[in-house]
Formats: structure tokens, C-alpha cells, sequence
């Protein structure tokens, strides 16, 4: 499971479906705080892959570039 916080827009999303594309990674957003309609939120998404070290990294470059607090589960 894959938890962001701090979304504060449809980019951000955008930005963290980008990101899992780029890893190769499966996943499903399955989940938003406190709703899928209100900013900011905190978002789950389901990862079907094993992901590697190369997620830690891509997720802290997205935490620097847009203020997210992304973290694997």
C-alpha cells in the first residue's frame, strides 16, 4: 500500500500516477482522505508489483518537487 499525503489537486495525483508508471509499478488508487472531492487529502493506492529501491527514490524526489508525503506500507 502506497499512502500520500498532502495532495493538494487532480496534478498531484496525476504526478504520483506518474511516477508508479514510470517504476513499471501495478496499482489501483483506492482510497482518498477525507474525500475524493476536497483538497488537501491523503490518497491510497494498491501497488500489485514489488517495488525496489528505485521507488524510495522516485517517491522522495516527488515529496522535494510537489510537498508530498509519500510512503510505502
Amino acid at each position: 500500500m502506497l499512502r500520500v499525503g498532502n495532495v493538494n489537486g487532480e496534478e498531484d495525483l496525476e504526478a504520483v500516477r506518474d511516477a508508479l508508471d514510470d517504476l513499471g509499478a501495478g496499482y489501483e488508487h483506492v482510497n482518498s482522505e477525507p474525500n475524493e472531492d476536497s483538497y488537501p487529502q491523503t490518497a491510497y493506492f494498491q501497488l500489485q508489483s514489488d517495488l525496489s529501491r528505485d521507488a524510495d527514490a522516485l517517491l522522495a524526489r516527488l515529496s522535494e518537487e510537489r510537498g508530498l508525503d509519500a510512503e510505502i506500507l
